[in-house]
């Protein structure tokens, strides 16, 4: 089995802004960049397809595919009160303290990444168990979930979920052998 994890595009709001599950727009550059992903995909024939709801995550899943699944558990993770708010604008204590323990700690009205990770961790663990082996699977979703899925297939705590990137547009690979994983490529 195959499991194809794709990043959302760059999206409008400048990295000043915090968002999460906030239904942003993609950037300008919608077109280029919707292009480059599928063509990193190219010639690839996916059996299943699955999306976060989210409009930078769908309009990507309809370049890739016809009919993807909409699955709320790829959604990234809300960030509460911080939802849309410039980075500058927020209680720089808060900011920090959530910083330095963001798998414990949660945004003001939200949930910790721990939390959070449970959700696309376990829609993962199902897909595998109901998949057959020879399947080829797509996945459009966040840095978040597709985060704690790298950290749940190798094995690494939450706390290092930022330990590696997961650019915009990017492309990562995990294959699944009689119950093993092995991740083929992260961040291509």
């Amino acid at each position: 089995m195959e499991i194809y994890l794709v990043r959302h595009t760059k999206v409008a709001l400048s990295g000043d802004y915090c968002y999460g599950s906030s239904d942003v727009e993609l950037a300008d550059s919608r077109e280029e960049d919707l292009a480059k992903v599928k063509q990193k995909l190219n010639g690839v024939q996916f059996d299943r397809s699955y999306t976060s709801p989210l409009t930078r995550c769908r309009l990507l899943s309809e370049v890739l595919v016809v009919n993807a699944v909409m699955e709320n558990a790829l959604i990234e993770m809300h960030l509460g009160e911080w939802e849309l708010k410039k980075w500058a604008d927020l209680d720089q204590e808060n900011v920090k303290a959530w910083m330095n323990d963001f798998v414990n700690i949660s945004p003001p009205g939200s949930e910790s990444y721990m939390e959070y990770a449970v959700k696309p961790v376990l829609f993962f663990d199902e897909l595998v168990r109901s998949s057959d082996r020879d399947d080829k699977v797509l996945l459009t979703s966040h840095s978040g979930a597709i985060r704690a899925i790298v950290c749940h297939v190798l094995n690494l705590p939450l706390a290092n979920a930022f330990n590696f990137e997961i650019d915009y547009g990017s492309v990562s690979k995990i294959e699944v052998v009689d119950g093993w994983y092995k991740l083929k490529y992260l961040n291509y």
